[in-house]
This record gives C-alpha cells, sequence and structure tokens, in this order.
C-alpha cells in the first residue's frame, strides 16, 4: 500500500468513526460546521499517522499536504459546493506538496487569473507570499487556518457571484 493509500485509509476511518452523514447533514444545514469537522479530523487524522512509521518515507509536510487535499476534496463533496477538480482556468486553488516545484506551476497560473489573491495556496505550513490567498494547518499572522477553507469557498462564491472554482493539478 502506498503512503498516499495509506494516508486516506486513515482519513476515511476517522471519517467514518466521527460519522460521515453526522457530517454531512451538520455541514449541509450550517457551513460553519465544516470548521470544527475539519480541525477535529486533522487533528485525529495526523495524531495516527505520526504513530505509522511505515508512512515516514515522506516529510511530515508531504503527508499532511496530501492528507488536506483528500479532506478537502471530501468536504466540497458532502457540503455540495460547487467546484471543479484540476482543471487550469480562473480562481483557483492550489495544494503545495514540493514548495519549489509547485509554486512554480502556480506563477504560471497569474497568466490565466490576473488577480493574484484569488488564486488560493493550502500548505502544511505558511509560504509567507504575500500576493496569494494562503491556508496553512499551522498559520501564522498573514495565512489563514486550514479549516475555514470550506467557509471561505462559500463566502467567495456567493460574494463574487461565480458558479464555481478549480483546482489545478
Amino acid at each position: 500500500m502506498s503512503s498516499g493509500e495509506k494516508i486516506k485509509q486513515i482519513l476515511y476511518s476517522v471519517i467514518e468513526e466521527i460519522g460521515r452523514e453526522n457530517i454531512q447533514l451538520n455541514i449541509s444545514s450550517n457551513i460553519m460546521f465544516s470548521q470544527k469537522y475539519i480541525d477535529i479530523i486533522m487533528n485525529r487524522c495526523i495524531t495516527r499517522l505520526t504513530y505509522e512509521s511505515d508512512i515516514y518515507d515522506h516529510s511530515l509536510d508531504i503527508i499532511i499536504a496530501v492528507l488536506c487535499e483528500a479532506l478537502l476534496h471530501f468536504m466540497l463533496t458532502i457540503s455540495s459546493l460547487p467546484s471543479e477538480r484540476k482543471v487550469e482556468i480562473k480562481d483557483v486553488i492550489q495544494i503545495i506538496r514540493d514548495k519549489k516545484t509547485d509554486l512554480t506551476k502556480v506563477k504560471k497560473v497569474e497568466v490565466l487569473q490576473p488577480n493574484s489573491q484569488n488564486i488560493w495556496c493550502i500548505s502544511p505550513r505558511p509560504l509567507s507570499i504575500a500576493k496569494y490567498t494562503e491556508y496553512s494547518m499551522f498559520p501564522d499572522h498573514r495565512s489563514h487556518k486550514y479549516s475555514n477553507i470550506l467557509t471561505d469557498i462559500d463566502k467567495f462564491l456567493n460574494t463574487m457571484n461565480v458558479r464555481s472554482f478549480r483546482f489545478i493539478p
């Protein structure tokens, strides 16, 4: 089993323990519940992953990035927020696993999305790049807390009157 598969296995076991239906029902009734669930799920998963010795062929930051991406896809699916995964166009979200490589991709997106604040980056630790909107598991004074991502996506879609946002590969 690959590290990515192991991370997803742990993620979905935590989701099942909490109750997939409860999560979906609560978030559907009030998107603000997503913050609580994201915090709980991430904390439980990181705790378990910390004790999984066979997963440490990758750095903890890469493991957290994979976990963030998998959890975000799950949350978007159950919340019914419209999104297009892995399409390169306008309002975009990029998961940063490898800072050097992935930030090069993000710079290329600026041609498609000239408003750099509409380029959102998710990473385990703050990137400290002022022109992008950043979400981090360990936020600093400039980055946003990762657990706020769903509520912020919802606000963004409503405020900007757009139907969806995109992930870049």
